[in-house]
């Protein structure tokens, strides 16, 4: 039901913005991983789950509202390298910044509260920390440590 929202938002408001299936999202996070690793680069990596942001807002008209700002934001100040696509299920929306450490999550959180200032919604100040978790790859892995593979090794 969400993913026909979101459509309806971007056919209402003439957003430029294509939203990957969950499968070639899911694929073009796999790719993203490898480049990753070839280049010693790093991406930014959100979900936006559609269940658990609708549960944060009073009505299904803030929850619309919600995501009218996210993709406007998204339009207007978008790089072209960002990718985003559904999630498996249709679950939600997924997110890479490629070339990006925590500071791209900040510009793209700092563009959605800028939009929902000018908009009068000030309550996505509030669900963006609790609701969106950004992940930043590699540094979300960790080399074992020496305790850790002692312990192991016992």
């Amino acid at each position: 039901m969400m993913k026909e929202t979101l459509f309806e938002i971007i056919r209402k408001c003439h957003f430029n913005i294509s939203i990957y299936t969950a499968e070639i999202f899911e694929r073009r996070c796999q790719e993203e991983i490898i480049r990753s690793d070839e280049d010693k680069s790093s991406f930014v990596y959100l979900e936006f789950d559609f269940k658990t942001i609708k549960e944060m807002f009073k009505t299904d008209e803030q929850n619309e509202l919600f995501w009218e700002i996210f993709l406007e934001s998204l339009t207007k100040n978008s790089r072209g390298s960002d990718i985003i696509g559904f999630l498996e299920n249709n679950s939600g929306l997924g997110m890479l910044l490629l070339d990006s450490k925590i500071e791209g999550w900040n510009r793209v959180r700092g563009r959605i509260e800028q939009i929902a200032m000018k908009r009068e919604f000030g309550a996505i100040s509030l669900i963006l920390p609790n609701a969106v978790r950004p992940i930043v790859y590699p540094a979300c892995i960790q080399e074992p440590t020496a305790a850790t593979a002692t312990a192991s090794a016992v």
